[in-house]
C-alpha cells in the first residue's frame, strides 16, 4: 500500500511551487522596501556629518542586505531549475518575473545612490583632511615665534600691545 503523503498530486505540487515563488518574491520586495526606507536618511546624515547616524544606518542595512542575498539565491535556484519552474503556470511565472525586474530596478537605483553617497563622503573626508593639514601648518607657524614648546604665544608684538 502506498502512503498518500509520499505521492504528490501534480496540481498540488504546482500550487506549492507557485506559492513558494510568490512568497520568495514577496519577501524580496519587503526587504527591498525596508532597505529603501533605511537608506532614505543616509544622504541627510552624510551631509549633516552625523557619524553616529551613518553608523546606525549601516548597522541596520547589513542584516537586510544579507536577507536579500539569501532570498535572491533561493529565487535564482528556483527559476534556474527547469523541473521546478515547469510546475509554476505561465501567468504566475510572468508576474513573478515582472516583480523581480521591479526589485532589480530598485536595487540598481539604490546602488547608484550609494555610489553618490560614497563620493560625497570621500569629498567630505578629503576636505576635512585638508583643513586639518592647514590647521597643523598654522600651529607650526605659531610655534616658530615661541620660546617654549607649550601653547603658542607670540613673543613678537607691536609696540602698542
Amino acid at each position: 500500500m502506498t502512503n498518500s503523503s509520499q505521492t504528490s498530486n501534480p496540481s498540488t505540487q504546482s500550487s506549492l511551487e507557485t506559492a513558494r515563488l510568490n512568497s520568495l518574491v514577496d519577501e524580496a520586495k519587503m526587504l527591498m522596501d525596508r532597505l529603501g526606507e533605511i537608506a532614505a536618511g543616509q544622504r541627510e546624515a552624510i551631509e549633516s556629518g552625523e557619524i553616529e547616524q551613518i553608523v546606525e544606518i549601516v548597522t541596520k542595512r547589513e542584516p537586510i542586505v544579507r536577507g536579500l542575498v539569501c532570498v535572491g539565491e533561493e529565487i535564482d535556484a528556483l527559476i534556474n531549475d527547469p523541473k521546478t519552474l515547469a510546475l509554476v503556470n505561465a501567468h504566475d511565472r510572468s508576474k513573478a518575473y515582472e516583480r523581480i525586474a521591479s526589485i532589480e530596478h530598485a536595487m540598481k537605483k539604490l546602488r547608484q545612490q550609494d555610489a553618490q553617497d560614497q563620493e560625497l563622503m570621500e569629498s567630505i573626508r578629503d576636505r576635512l583632511a585638508g583643513e586639518l593639514s592647514l590647521m597643523g601648518t598654522g600651529i607650526s607657524a605659531l610655534r616658530a615665534y615661541t620660546t617654549r614648546s607649550g601653547t603658542p604665544n607670540p613673543i613678537l608684538q607691536d609696540r602698542h600691545g
